[in-house]
């Protein structure tokens, strides 16, 4: 398995710590030792956080939201850290409440706001899509606690979707996460076993998932949760962003 790495932090070379967060010779050489991406024959990725930064258009629907209830603007940071766990978690945490009434009310609105906003600021991560193109030969898959269709419609309007032969969201017929039944069925679609896969995502949610599921997981600190939770919660890998992990697949594939 990958170790517990701080994406270069504590690494005093250069190329650690100069522009775009390279990764040392020694340090991609030490990653790749103890893990062959050649032999993961299932990919499986989050969505928010991980694949597509899209925090300002969920921070700008919760408040939106807010306001609607005649509840002041909440600093975004205060927003993200609630992102992860479903529509209705969020809803209820950006409210304040456990009136199912009141969260279903505000679930709905943020979602109409939601439905015309959720391009406005949102990009891809840098290096997404030529990791996901390094990796193609491998099944690619995306598990996401938020509803579709916006899921699907993020990954199709930013021209990724087409690498994925399966996405499930938060309202596909499972569980939610950290349930593992979706990662689970998809290892049984794909015809992989447990250490064919791996999960990568940017949260404890995703942490739980994979270790749920018995399979490895990397995780990204460029998302909503902060390098030094992620490290608390012991994930097989840390790194800082695709970009790394752009370099590490090169390593392991040539």
């Amino acid at each position: 398995m990958v170790p517990v790495t701080d994406g270069g932090l504590n690494d005093p070379t250069p190329t650690a710590l100069g522009t775009g967060w390279s990764l040392s010779p020694a340090e991609i050489k030490r990653r790749f030792l103890v893990i062959d991406l050649k032999h993961k024959k299932l990919l499986i990725y989050d969505l928010d956080g991980t694949l597509v930064d899209t925090r300002q258009d969920i921070a700008r629907s919760a408040n939106h939201m807010r306001v609607s209830f005649g509840l002041p603007y909440l600093e975004h940071e205060m927003i993200w850290g609630h992102v992860g766990k479903g529509l209705l978690h969020l809803v209820a945490e950006c409210l304040q409440t456990e009136d199912p009434q009141k969260i279903r009310k505000g679930a709905q609105v943020y979602r109409e706001y939601y439905a015309k906003h959720m391009l406005d600021a949102t990009t891809l991560y840098p290096g997404v899509r030529e990791f996901l193109d390094t990796m193609k030969g491998a099944r690619q898959a995306v598990i996401t606690n938020k509803p579709e269709p916006f899921s699907s419609d993020l990954l199709h309007e930013l021209l990724i979707y087409r690498y994925f032969f399966k996405v499930i969201g938060g309202n596909s017929g499972y569980h939610e996460k950290p349930d593992p039944a979706s990662t689970l069925d998809l290892m049984k679609m794909a015809r992989v076993e447990k250490d064919e896969t791996l999960w990568i995502g940017d949260s404890g949610v995703d942490i739980e998932t994979a270790r749920a599921a018995g399979v490895d997981v990397i995780v990204l600190t460029h998302g909503f949760v902060k390098a030094d939770k992620l490290r608390a919660a012991k994930p097989d890998g840390l790194f800082k962003n695709f970009r790394e992990l752009v370099q590490f697949a090169h390593k392991a594939f040539w």
